[in-house]
């Protein structure tokens, strides 16, 4: 599973792999075009996460991608169809892929046999599809989503936190930095609560 926090990809493999994937299904006679300037100075993008959509642009996405961005709002729509044709790619390859409510996903055998090169195969192609329709449109989509105007991340995490009871007052959004930094926390992360206040800090979306 590959699960994106704050800007952040952390890249996980979670269960087992696929058999003889060739890069020939997503990449063979790809006609990707990068982004051009005039891509991202036609970008009608405002608000606080303008930036972002323009360097993703800047960066050198393909004209589908680009045509996603450039207006700075992703839909659930426009998402689905992004993830629908990752999808397609990789299953071009013999791969599936289910994405996951709360951010990230599982890859998938569909002839259900798994050897164990299954990451030195599959993210070749896994990153090949992404180029072509998702390298920025997911993690957009769910930075804006928990945190529409961009506040402040360690602001809004530890007045959360406080809420939920894992951290007393006198927890500071200076000791939250440090800790996501370092990636040790003193609160118990894997909690319930905690768990909430990473995915929707702001409580605008999610069930807990």
């Amino acid at each position: 599973m590959r699960r994106r926090e704050h800007g952040r990809v952390m890249a996980v493999i979670a269960g087992a792999a696929v058999v003889s994937i060739g890069l020939a299904g997503c990449t063979g006679g790809q006609q990707r075009r990068a982004a051009s300037t005039s891509d991202a100075r036609s970008l009608t993008a405002t608000g606080p996460w303008a930036d972002e959509f323009r360097d993703a642009v800047q960066h050198g996405v393909s004209s589908y991608e680009a045509a996603i961005l450039r207006d700075g709002e992703i839909t659930p729509a426009e998402l689905a169809d992004a993830h629908h044709h990752v999808r397609q790619c990789l299953g071009e390859s013999g791969l599936d892929i289910a994405y996951a409510t709360d951010g990230g996903f599982e890859l998938e055998s569909r002839d259900g046999k798994y050897p164990d090169d299954f990451f030195e195969r599959s993210d070749p192609v896994l990153r090949a599809c992404e180029e072509r329709y998702d390298q920025y449109v997911t993690m957009l989509f769910e930075e804006t989503r928990r945190n529409p105007q961009k506040q402040d991340e360690a602001a809004i995490t530890v007045r959360c936190l406080q809420k939920a009871g894992l951290v007393g007052k006198d927890y500071s959004e200076r000791k939250w930095r440090a800790e996501y930094d370092a990636g040790v926390f003193s609160f118990p992360e894997y909690d319930t609560a905690a768990k909430q206040c990473t995915l929707d800090p702001l409580g605008l979306w999610r069930t807990p």
